[in-house]
């Protein structure tokens, strides 16, 4: 086996192997794991929706702060 043949077959190996163990690592970790349960909110705090855009209606809550805010000319508030 040439020199150039085996240095190719080795970078092939370690990019497969990294290539995989970045899959089972994205496939592993769970979005949200870890994370504390969001704090509870009064009903006057939050705006809620029904979208009908799929075969089962979703409901959602958003809470008023994270709403984009219009103010004066077109300008978003935080």
């Amino acid at each position: 086996m040439a020199d150039e043949t085996f240095w190719g077959v080795i970078a092939l190996a370690i990019s497969f192997t990294t290539l995989v163990l970045g899959v089972l690592y994205a496939a592993g970790s769970g979005a949200g794991e870890g994370e504390p349960p969001p704090l509870p909110v009064e009903p006057e705090e939050t705006y809620s929706y029904t979208c009908h855009c799929h075969r089962n209606p979703v409901h959602i809550t958003v809470r008023t702060g994270q709403i984009p805010r219009l103010h004066g000319r077109g300008r978003w508030l935080p």
